[in-house]
């Protein structure tokens, strides 16, 4: 440094605490554990990944991790692996979750002042271990290798990464001991790597296992779920595979109904029943999607898939907690995932009126579209072991009414009356269902006005 120069380099205190300020705790530990599904899947592509573990380990006084996943070479973690952002030169790691190389940094950082960093591959081991507040009054930017080797023959079964954090931060330690913040972790692991669990990578949390809920779409012929592949950008590198479904789950549930966008992997935005997804908002009124989404369309699945060998190219922020709706990408899969979404909702709108005009002693006689909900079949989304049946779009089930085998020919009578009237009518004729009310009435007017 010269009297010319002007020292612009940052202090480690300032950086270490802006790299953490901006995410909380839970996101920090998730990417960590992203980091073994981006192992599992460098190893196994998108086939299953059974076989493959991370194990997570808190208590108040220690945080771990560790994993099966293949671990880091030597030659990357000299080079690359430790520092504070991606280096150019650093080899494309296809599909990785990770996107800017702070990751690991960061999480351990954020956990606590002392961490240990060991990992094995097939050809070489290392040990990296590290006081961050001595570290941090060092004018270099380096860490030192406690242990290394170059020439080793490892087993690919235990080839992989462990990291140790202890001298945790205090607000760390507490959240640790507390069974809400571990349900929570537990929760968010279960929803952020739904896909990689579904291939069978083994999650778990002090030793229980973390399992997904598969996402299911129905597979009837007549059910199955709408598909389209699409491709943006310049291939191979900058390219972003999407893939949309969407379709009917088994189970009317408001927590799994709306679309659901995955970045490599990596569910970003759960269940979302708005305006982001097509739901509301003047693009989606003049498409003809509902303004808003109603408790009628809680069978409704939507999932979109990006994907990308450049993380920089997908649709989600910094980290990795939301959806980048400005992205151009974005913005041209959001159109056809609305033209997806239209034929389901036309759907769901006609069972609503199957099911208008009945109630809850009704409903054992299900009207011809309810019963072949009920009778479909599902299949999981995620699951290799599963080839999902699609079809390019979601059409109306032809679906005729019941017929009566025996005895005249039925027809079918609905209509729409005041609820107190109905009320007081029930009450009369001593019934309890609406279908009774309306046989009974017909009867009497027939027996009282057309039969001699």
């Amino acid at each position: 440094m010269t009297e010319k120069t002007v020292n612009a380099m940052p202090t480690k205190e300032f950086f270490i605490d802006m790299l953490t300020r901006d995410i909380p705790l839970i996101p920090a530990i998730v990417d960590l554990v992203d980091n073994s599904a981006d192992g599992a899947r460098q190893m196994k592509g998108n086939g299953s990944y059974a076989g493959l573990w991370s194990r997570l380990e808190v208590s108040t006084n220690e945080f771990r991790i560790s994993d099966n996943c293949g671990g880091i070479t030597v030659e990357i973690a000299r080079k690359y692996a430790f520092r504070f952002g991606r280096a150019s030169g650093m080899p494309p790691v296809k599909h990785s979750i990770g996107e800017f190389g702070v990751g690991m940094k960061r999480a351990i950082f954020k956990l606590g002042r002392k961490f240990k960093v060991e990992s094995a591959t097939t050809g070489s081991r290392f040990v990296v271990e590290e006081d961050v507040a001595k570290w941090a009054q060092k004018d270099e930017w380096e860490y030192e290798f406690q242990s290394v080797d170059e020439n080793t023959k490892v087993p690919t079964e235990k080839c992989g990464t462990t990291i140790t954090v202890t001298n945790l931060h205090d607000d760390v330690s507490r959240s640790f001991g507390l069974e809400n913040f571990k349900t929570q972790l537990v929760n968010e692991l279960k929803a952020s790597l739904q896909d990689p669990i579904s291939r069978g990578l083994r999650i778990t949390l002090n030793g229980i296992p973390i399992d997904a809920e598969p996402f299911e779409f129905l597979t009837d012929e007549q059910l199955a779920p709408a598909y389209k592949s699409l491709s943006y950008g310049v291939p191979p590198q900058k390219a972003v595979n999407v893939r949309l479904y969407c379709g009917l789950g088994k189970e009317s549930d408001p927590e799994l109904a709306g679309w659901h966008v995955f970045c490599n992997g990596r569910l970003i935005l759960e269940a979302d029943k708005s305006a982001d997804t097509g739901w509301v908002g003047g693009k989606a009124r003049r498409n003809g999607i509902p303004p808003g989404f109603h408790p009628q369309y809680n069978l409704l699945r939507g999932c979109a898939y990006f994907d990308s060998d450049d993380p920089g190219s997908l649709p989600w922020n910094t980290t990795k907690t939301g959806l980048n709706t400005d992205s151009a990408v974005y913005r041209a899969a959001k159109i056809e995932m609305m033209r997806l979404m239209r034929p389901v909702v036309d759907f769901l709108n006609r069972l609503k009126l199957e099911k208008a005009g009945k109630d809850d002693e009704d409903n054992a006689e299900k009207g011809p579209l309810e019963q072949l909900l009920a009778e479909s079949a599902s299949e999981d989304v995620a699951n290799p072991r599963f080839d999902l049946k699609t079809r390019a779009t979601f059409t109306r089930p032809t679906v005729a009414a019941k017929q009566v085998t025996d005895g005249p020919e039925m027809k079918r009578i609905q209509y729409d009356m005041p609820s107190d009237k109905v009320d007081r009518v029930k009450k009369a004729l001593k019934v309890r269902s609406f279908k009774d009310v309306g046989e009974k009435t017909f009867n009497y007017f027939y027996d009282a006005e057309i039969e001699d």
